[in-house]
């Protein structure tokens, strides 16, 4: 947005038009933006399914000494109108790597002795000091109904990458989501219905994506890259998703 704003003071200034006139012009931008932005926010949280207020979290028991390779085992309830439900994540050491590798996560409904659902070949590992592998319920696409993720890897850096399950209320149990195992250090901002990952590919380079839900998968909609050069400047780019395709928008020094 700052970028498209930056490009209309450069029109204006090209054509000579009169300061009365560029400000009528950008105050008329701002809020065309302003508005679209928050008919957009409306309009998702309109699609909201089930109860968007519900906040339960959960409670996991974790093995017992380190030689215990029992399972990990998490209680959730992710929405009201549903049982808890039981997480048993299964997990060895590996020796090599000193990392915890969960080999099974099987999800069973309260008072029932069999799962409903299991997933295996799961891709976390990660050192043992990390809590249940960074077990976690949390509503990632906005639905109302709670999702769960395990941290993918340890990272010593700012990229940190999970696993996640959405809960489907059409098909009544948790389905993988690639898309968003692709997106790094996810925040999930629930009152604009946006993804935002901060990220970084280099001392040199870092930015912010921000992301939408349509049809089911994770959509970039908005980056803004800051570049460093070897004099200590930083250059900000910013892109905006445009015809269905990210196009750069803006230029500008890094605030």
């Amino acid at each position: 947005m700052f970028g498209l704003f930056r490009s209309s003071v450069l029109v204006c200034l090209l054509l000579g038009l009169p300061a009365s006139a560029f400000a009528q012009e950008v105050g008329a931008s701002v809020d065309a933006v302003a508005t679209e932005a928050a008919a957009g926010a409306d309009s998702r949280r309109a699609r909201v399914q089930g109860d968007e207020t519900f906040l339960a979290g959960h409670t996991c028991i974790a093995p017992g000494p380190v030689a215990d390779t029992g399972p990990i085992v998490c209680e959730a309830r992710i929405n009201p109108v549903l049982p808890p439900f039981y997480f048993d994540i299964a997990w060895h050491m590996d020796a090599e790597m000193d990392e915890r590798v969960i080999d099974t996560v099987s999800i069973r409904r309260q008072g029932e002795n069999e799962p409903f659902q299991s997933f295996s070949d799961v891709g976390s590992s990660v050192v043992p000091q990390i809590e249940h592998n960074g077990f976690e319920t949390i509503d990632v696409n906005f639905d109302g109904y709670l999702d769960f993720r395990l941290l993918a890897q340890t990272t010593a850096g700012p990229n940190t990458l999970y696993r996640n399950w959405l809960w489907s209320e059409e098909e009544m149990h948790f389905v993988e989501s690639a898309p968003l195992d692709a997106i790094v250090s996810p925040e999930f901002d629930a009152d604009t219905q946006e993804i935002v990952s901060r990220w970084r590919s280099s001392a040199a380079e870092g930015g912010i994506d921000i992301y939408i839900w349509e049809e089911g998968k994770p959509v970039l909609i908005h980056r803004e890259t800051d570049r460093y050069s070897g004099e200590g400047q930083c250059t900000r780019l910013f892109y905006d998703r445009i015809g269905g395709r990210l196009e750069q928008t803006g230029e500008g020094a890094c605030s």
